[in-house]
């Protein structure tokens, strides 16, 4: 009787080890997807610190300043941001005309630039794409992440 059953483990193994590797697979993507979300809030928070503390400039798009010290807070680690090519012409991000391309991201700047008591908004809208094709397949190519942060312009 023992010996009918020499290869049953090895057969469970292979039945489940596909569930198994695609379950931590999954986990890596998820731990990948909210650090990418840590990074683009922290970094949408610190343009719109910046953009509060030079919006007595009354700058104009594109606002390297603003851009330059988002993607400093970001500090690299593969995530792409680059100004919304629509916010000259946008008054909303909901206007923007594209969505940005797989694991890369859009800056989108408040258009009210006047000073005064005011709120200025940095919103950043990235594209996630997971590592795992099955997963990927199964959300779609990506999945879009939205972070912002408003402040108040006090002078």
């Amino acid at each position: 009787m023992r010996h009918r059953s020499r290869g049953q483990s090895m057969v469970e193994f292979s039945l489940l080890a596909g569930a198994l590797f695609l379950l931590i697979m999954g986990i890596f993507d998820l731990g990948r997807a909210v650090a990418v979300y840590i990074s683009i809030a922290e970094a949408a928070h610190e343009g719109a610190r910046q953009l509060v503390l030079r919006s007595n400039e009354n700058s104009t798009p594109p606002d390297t300043l603003i851009v330059n010290a988002t993607l400093a807070k970001i500090g690299g680690g593969g995530i792409i941001l680059i100004e919304d090519p629509c916010l000259p012409g946008c008054s909303a991000p909901a206007q923007a005309s594209t969505n940005p391309p797989a694991n890369s991201g859009y800056i989108w700047i408040t258009p009210n630039r006047a000073p005064g008591n005011h709120e200025v908004t940095v919103q950043i809208t990235y594209a996630f794409s997971p590592m795992t094709a099955l997963i990927s397949e199964l959300t779609g190519t990506t999945i879009t992440m939205t972070a912002s942060s408003s402040m108040r312009a006090e002078y």
